[in-house]
């Protein structure tokens, strides 16, 4: 049996994900910080509830208690140097950006944001009597034993919601902002998209080892494996494959080095057989667009797929005459797309016309 304290906060890295814990990948969805004074983590229970029942004379006849529950946890994070990016992730408030368009500010906004979420990871020291095991035979002084590797205590928050910046004092001493939030159900983080516990007697690191399970909204454990070092901004973020399920991988890809950005994919919409009527769908990601005229241009098939609610407005651009480049831009842009499918079913006219849908650059590449 492992007992360890926990004992000053060494490491925090907060990661984008949804409601239930799903990380979201893409370029600027995650940052390492030792920029924080203090986070504290605070169970809010629902408290347990008498039951009693009095007969006719006045005495109890029945007598229960129903149990306490913890509903979820109160998070409150206090930051001593306030990175943008990080305030954008746990808030999702508008980042300010200055003439080169980089963040260096930003805007409160009114509604609460309950789409997302981040998971906060913490580690710390385990103190100091509990830093150094007696060794039971050489192994340790194999390069890279894990008997020979530092602990450290790691705190997982899978999902964080609802982040909400306090009062913020000025005066003639340091002004810190703290952030409160609560914790919720991190059923989809799994095993995470990070290595952060070992794996063999090796110390070969890898992804936890059990998921994170219904209703869990902490886990607190020891490690072998060092926290990650410290990112000057948000940086882009990939996932294992397969993420999920028996067959999921044990050690997760080396994350993209920051400052890198992923290329948006590009793909071709080709229309052969010189049709003269007729009309053509495009089909993205289990949505079919209105049908578009054989001889639509590339504004009338941009405007068919932005409808679409899997694209959006903003998300995709179409340019040239034929063949048609379709980019993948704003909340789309950096990622590795579904390839459109095209219905050419009723094209008419020319010899065997058709929709040719190629991809010409695939996205969510890191270089």
């Amino acid at each position: 049996m492992t007992s360890f304290g926990l004992v000053k906060g060494v490491r925090a890295r907060i990661t984008l994900v949804d409601p239930c814990g799903k990380p979201i990948a893409g370029p600027r969805s995650r940052i390492v910080t030792t920029g924080w004074i203090s986070a504290n983590v605070e169970p809010q229970m629902r408290e347990a509830e008498d039951l009693e029942q009095t007969n006719a004379e006045g005495r109890v006849c029945v007598s229960d208690r129903t149990p306490p529950e913890r509903k979820w946890n109160n998070v409150t994070l206090e930051l001593c140097k306030v990175n943008t990016c990080l305030i954008g992730l746990m808030t999702g408030w508008e980042l300010v950006l200055d003439w080169e368009g980089k963040p260096v500010g930003f805007s409160d906004q009114k509604e609460i944001p309950t789409d997302r979420g981040v998971a906060l990871e913490i580690w710390s020291g385990v103190g100091m009597d509990d830093e150094c095991e007696v060794p039971t035979d050489d192994d340790i002084l194999a390069p890279g034993a894990a008997s020979a590797a530092l602990p450290y205590g790691y705190t997982l928050l899978p999902v964080v919601r609802e982040m909400q910046v306090g009062a913020i004092e000025y005066g003639a001493s340091v002004s810190t902002i703290t952030l409160t939030g609560i914790t919720a159900n991190g059923v989809r983080w799994g095993r995470g998209p990070y290595n952060v516990v070992a794996t063999d007697g090796a110390n070969t690191a890898g992804r936890l080892l059990q998921p994170i399970k219904q209703g869990q909204h902490k886990r607190v454990l020891y490690t072998t494996i060092a926290p990650p070092e410290a990112t000057e901004d948000c940086c882009g973020l990939i996932l294992p494959t397969p993420y999920y399920g028996e067959t999921a991988i044990d050690v997760a890809p080396a994350q993209p080095a920051c400052g890198l950005e992923p290329s948006n994919e590009v793909q071709s919409a080709a229309i052969t057989g010189t049709p003269t009527g007729g009309t053509y769908t495009l089909e993205f990601d289990g949505q079919e667009t209105s049908a578009l005229a054989y001889n639509a241009n590339a504004a009338a098939i941009q405007a068919a797929l932005q409808a679409l609610p899997t694209i959006g407005a903003g998300n995709v651009l179409v340019t040239g005459t034929g063949p048609y480049t379709i980019t993948f831009a704003g909340d789309l842009a950096g990622f590795n797309v579904v390839t459109i499918i095209a219905d050419d079913a009723l094209l008419t006219g020319g010899t065997d016309p058709a929709v040719t849908i190629t991809v010409v650059t695939p996205g969510g590449v890191w270089a």
